[in-house]
């Protein structure tokens, strides 16, 4: 008894040396709270949106890469070009500006992105207005489902998305070197985290829409702040586009301020619009992302912006 607690306590000095000097325990523990990357996702802007490729089944296609969509979803012509069959016999919904989309579901061979393969996971196939490009329709458009399983690091200043596995440490953190804003999020029911902000003094709930062009404010949220109909009369004009080929026509209305967890933007040009969502009022589309590096973890509900 007496030879074991004496390796015992040999053993204890010699751990105790070693966190002391900075040996392999310590740095073991820091390197383990590391943001583990999984894939990066080379954009492509077009307009203001971001579009990605990857490869389904095997072939290329191209989608919308939109935070703000709740399933990822392909076009009819697209399906067949991939050699995927859809089942319609219970249709699946998906939420777009003021309605929603229905669909079959259709479970893909293999999904390769940023040099990641899934296997097994489900799409939806149905109809969706996407924007044209070099002259072919995009094949859809990549929702929330399939990025809730990662960190997402959205750079598109630098035209890329970053995937991580879900951090386990005590504090998560971005793997920037940059400052940044650390922000409570929610999730809802529809897979999207939204969060506080103010406008022009108003608590507002609002997310992060890659797959939105513009920031957009919904109407009934405007009308509350006070933005009177005659007011958005003098406005601008434009139509956004949901992903059921609506058109909702906006109205460019000129706030004072914007306050996103202390991070201020003056004078913001908002779209005013009947967006219809049930889990915001204020959508952060692809025009402030340009302008602020994004980290979304859904799993411990944080949201890290970078500060310009």
């Amino acid at each position: 008894m007496i030879i074991i607690k004496r390796a015992l306590c040999a053993l204890a000095v010699a751990l105790a040396a070693m966190i002391a000097t900075g040996a392999w325990p310590v740095r073991a523990a820091a390197q383990d709270c590391r943001p583990e990357r999984r894939a990066e996702i080379a954009e492509s802007p077009m307009g203001n949106v971001p579009i990605v490729t990857v490869r389904v089944n095997g072939l290329p296609a191209d989608l919308l890469f939109d935070t703000g969509a709740e399933r990822t979803i392909l076009t009819a012509a697209a399906a067949t070009r991939l050699g995927i069959v859809a089942h319609y016999e219970y249709a699946r919904h998906m939420r777009s500006i003021g309605s929603a989309v229905a669909g079959g579901s259709a479970k893909l061979r293999a999904f390769d992105i940023g040099g990641m393969t899934t296997r097994g996971f489900r799409v939806l196939v149905g109809s969706v207005s996407l924007p044209i490009v070099d002259g072919r329709p995009l094949d859809g458009l990549l929702g929330a489902d399939f990025f809730d399983d990662f960190d997402v690091d959205i750079d598109l200043a630098n035209r890329r998305v970053l995937l991580y596995a879900p951090q386990s440490c005590p504090t998560d953190a971005p793997a920037w070197g940059e400052p940044y804003t650390t922000i409570a999020a929610n999730r809802s029911l529809h897979d999207r985290l939204f969060f506080p902000v103010a406008l022009d003094g108003h608590r507002l709930a609002a997310l992060i829409d890659t797959g939105a062009q513009l920031t957009a404010l919904d109407a009934s949220s405007a009308a509350a702040l006070g933005v009177t109909g005659a007011e958005l009369a003098r406005d601008p004009v434009t139509t956004l586009r949901g992903a059921a080929a609506e058109t909702v026509k906006s109205h460019a209305h000129r706030f004072m301020r914007l306050d996103i967890s202390g991070q201020v933007v003056r004078d913001p040009v908002i779209m005013v619009a009947p967006l219809g969502l049930q889990d915001a009022d204020l959508v952060l589309g692809a025009d402030f992302l340009r302008a602020h590096r994004v980290w979304l973890s859904y799993a411990s509900h944080l949201i890290f912006l970078g500060r310009p």
